[in-house]
């Protein structure tokens, strides 16, 4: 008799089954009490019979999870009367439940951090424990119930498997031979999804990313757009769109760190461990740029920002008796005005305007020798001119930096200014200061470089020595020496490659190891001194 004429029982062993949450082809989950103790579950029901028994499976993994921060409890399983079930946890909402009833075309940049952080840690814990997920959707992912509705779950190990053999201790083999597709077609790796190879722990952080790229995309990835394949041609096209989609695409306008982690992701060897610090540490660095808290708990609906006000200073009162009127009609007096244009005439309007902002930051940059780049509140949101306009200023500072604290002063500016607005983009104008600094270190009786003859050219052609090795894994090295070199030439030396190889390319990103590098490059010139 098939499952669909089998009725489920509304008493399985001592559990009460008492609303369905969900079904499947696999089998449906309920909400059920213990008849005795009245604990609530969620009850996953399976027949015994199925023909992929994934009760079976996902027992056998719980014991390895148990105690795991965002990792359900298993409270009993068992079989009655024909049915396979488990009792876990019961949770909340899913990511897709909720992404769903927001009606929005693509989720806030807040949450996917949230959501990437907690997830690379879910994948971590796993991991560390001799398992891949296999099955990483939104529909899998799910927040709990008070008090831990900010913690989001992983759920559902049916198509898990382990890949560290428990008697050997041996990662499994990688191979060639014919496999069955394990996943879902959505966030499944290309590797694994579309050329058929062995999941390893790469494949479930690549699931990550792409679910991630997803959520901060109107309309989501290209490849779902047309819906769930219903016949084999269907799907077969499905493959060929998810295949032939580059990552620089499919992260178009999006803040770096997820285009880096896609290819990071797809570059890690079969069995390499991930570095997953370095990304939970990457997602928390894109919140704090954009301004949001760096904690990782996931608060849905997303909270309205407001931006916070600056304080108001307020002068000391003055009693009125304490004034010298004489003085001040005196001081009146000598008051010039000179000749001003007429503020009626709306061109007279905006020029006094534009000139008044120019001449009022003349005087903050060349006060006292200060490079004072700031123009108001460090959350302010500034043009691209103007962004432009202070990376030009520490242009000509570089070149008059005279020893190595001058030089880390202008560096540690430059960082602040090219990270405004998020910024990732190796623009004309930050090239321009990297040309300089490179010449000021490489030898520093040159004022400046002419652009013709510079090696750190920004066209990406041939002129450029070829690449060895990612983007990515460079600048993560170069930010892992920086504090070893010995000389100015040897810090020239690595930012000669640093800018090579972000101009290659042409997407000019840099990463999180990036500014890294960069910053410790200033921290190594003040120590050289």
């Amino acid at each position: 008799m098939g499952q669909e004429a089998k009725q489920i029982p509304q008493i399985l062993d001592n559990w009460l089954l008492e609303k369905c949450l969900g079904s499947g082809y696999s089998g449906s989950i309920y909400r059920a009490k213990h008849i005795h103790t009245q604990q609530t579950v969620a009850l996953k029901v399976q027949d015994v019979d199925h023909e992929c028994p994934t009760n079976q499976y996902e027992r056998y993994f719980y014991p390895c999870l148990q105690g795991g921060l965002g990792m359900p409890k298993l409270w009993a399983a068992g079989v009655s009367r024909g049915w396979d079930y488990l009792a876990i946890e019961l949770l909340g909402p899913s990511l897709d439940s909720l992404f769903r009833q927001s009606k929005q075309e693509s989720m806030d940049l807040r949450s996917v951090c949230c959501i990437a952080m907690q997830l690379v840690a879910r994948l971590q814990l796993m991991h560390n424990r001799g398992l891949l997920h296999r099955d990483i959707q939104l529909g899998n992912c799910v927040v709990g119930l008070p008090p831990n509705e900010k913690t989001i779950y992983m759920i559902d190990f049916g198509f898990s498997k382990r890949y560290i053999d428990p008697k050997t201790k041996a990662h499994i083999p990688d191979s060639n031979a014919k496999r069955d597709f394990i996943g879902n077609y959505w966030f499944s790796s290309v590797a694994v999804h579309c050329r058929g190879k062995v999941p390893s722990r790469r494949d479930d952080l690549e699931a990550v990313g792409l679910m991630l790229v997803h959520l901060l995309t109107p309309r989501g990835l290209p490849w779902i757009r047309n819906g769930i394949p219903k016949t084999e041609p269907e799907h077969d096209r499905l493959k060929r769109i998810k295949k032939a989609a580059t990552i620089e695409k499919l992260c178009e306008g999006l803040p770096g760190v997820f285009e880096d982690f896609l290819r990071y992701s797809r570059r890690l060897t079969f069995k390499e461990q991930p570095d997953y610090e370095r990304w939970i540490e990457g997602f928390r660095e894109v919140a704090e740029d954009n301004g949001f808290p760096t904690s990782d708990a996931f608060c849905w609906p997303p909270p309205v920002s407001v931006a916070p006000k600056a304080p108001v200073s307020k002068a000391p009162a003055q009693n009125p008796r304490d004034v010298d009127l004489g003085q001040l009609l005196e001081k009146l007096a000598q008051v010039h005005l000179g000749d001003r244009p007429v503020l009626g005439d709306r061109k007279n309007v905006q020029h006094a305007i534009q000139q008044a902002q120019t001449e009022a930051y003349r005087d903050k940059i060349e006060s006292k020798g200060t490079i004072d780049i700031s123009s108001g509140s460090d959350g302010a949101v500034y043009g691209r001119d103007d962004k432009a306009r202070r990376l030009l200023v520490l242009h000509r500072e570089v070149s008059k930096a005279a020893d190595n604290a001058a030089l880390a002063h202008v560096v540690e500016q430059f960082v602040r200014v090219l990270r405004l607005n998020s910024g990732r983009t190796l623009t004309k104008e930050a090239q321009g200061f990297l040309r300089s600094l490179h010449k000021q270190l490489s030898d520093p009786s040159v004022f400046e470089v002419r652009k013709s003859n510079s090696r750190l050219q920004s066209n990406g052609e041939g002129s450029l020595p070829e690449v060895k090795g990612a983007r990515v894994e460079m600048a993560g090295r170069l930010k892992r020496s920086v504090g070893k070199a010995r000389s100015n030439k040897a810090l020239g030396d690595m930012l000669d490659e640093f800018t090579t190889v972000t101009n290659q390319g042409g997407s000019r990103r840099i990463t999180n190891d990036g500014y890294g590098f960069l910053e410790g490059l200033a921290r190594r010139l003040a120590e050289i001194g």
